[in-house]
């Protein structure tokens, strides 16, 4: 069970350096779908978005080793 909290903390703190990238493609999908004030909207708060989800990415990844380490 810690093996798998172990590996999914490592893959939040590996997308931590992608996420302006998902962010664009959601921008990108966004403006497909024709949503054009929602492509608005994340554009004007671009910068934001990628730190709060940075921001929540990273203490997943901290719960997750914290449960991981006391679980050992």
């Amino acid at each position: 069970m810690s093996n798998v909290l172990f590996l999914i903390a490592t893959l939040c703190l590996i997308l931590i350096p992608l996420v302006p990238k998902l962010v664009r493609l959601r921008i990108r999908i966004v403006k497909w779908l024709q949503w054009t004030w929602t492509a608005n909207l994340l554009e004007k708060h671009f910068d934001a978005w990628v730190l709060l989800r940075r921001i929540v990415l990273f203490l997943i990844a901290a719960i997750l080793f914290y449960i991981g380490w006391k679980a050992l």
